[in-house]
């Protein structure tokens, strides 16, 4: 079974995080951390509920584009306890209009959302070089954040990840969650 958890428009429903929108509290003692990035999303982690993680991406596609596979991958993964939304506007992504995630539920295997977790990824782009080294270094496929899912109105411009898809690998032995890496179309 996959669990996939979806964007619902608006930010006042009570889900399991937010996409858009400032950065949490927890990062306003973190400020070197996120230097040069925006914030994308906080997300319950699905295998913890005391957990959360949040996703920053450079301020430069460019980068993203010249760094989105492991080792070098250029999107900032962090995890840590609920944290509530801050004041701080300076990390904000322009365009991306804040709104809620849903629930996770769970779903059949092959059946993906805008956050899925499930064994295997569905790649945009399916060669084995994104993953390979990931997969020497003892990570594991664990979540997947797909622009495919964006409904309509949630942003205006340019797709932040060009119409693509992060892919969030877990370490086998500490458990650390990294950003693997980012395909787009």
């Amino acid at each position: 079974m996959n669990k996939v958890a979806n964007i619902s428009l608006g930010s006042s429903f009570a889900g399991i995080g937010r996409i858009g929108g400032n950065i949490p509290v927890c990062f306003l003692e973190k400020m070197e951390d996120i230097e040069g990035f925006k914030f994308y999303l906080t997300i319950q982690n699905p295998d913890n509920t005391d957990e959360y993680i949040s996703i920053f991406i450079p301020d430069s596609y460019d980068t993203m584009v010249d760094n989105n596979i492991y080792p070098n991958c250029s999107l900032k993964v962090f995890t840590h306890s609920f944290s509530d939304e801050s004041n701080n506007s300076f990390y904000t992504l322009e365009g991306l209009h804040k709104s809620s995630l849903t629930e996770y539920k769970e779903v059949e295997n092959g059946i993906f959302g805008f956050v899925t977790k499930a064994q295997r990824p569905q790649l945009i782009q399916d060669e084995d070089y994104f993953f390979r080294k990931l997969e020497e270094d003892e990570f594991t496929f664990f979540l997947q954040i797909d622009e495919d899912y964006y409904p309509e109105s949630l942003i205006s411009g340019n797709y932040i990840l060009g119409y693509g898809a992060i892919y969030l690998y877990k370490h086998n032995i500490n458990g650390k969650i990294i950003a693997g890496f980012w395909q787009y179309s």
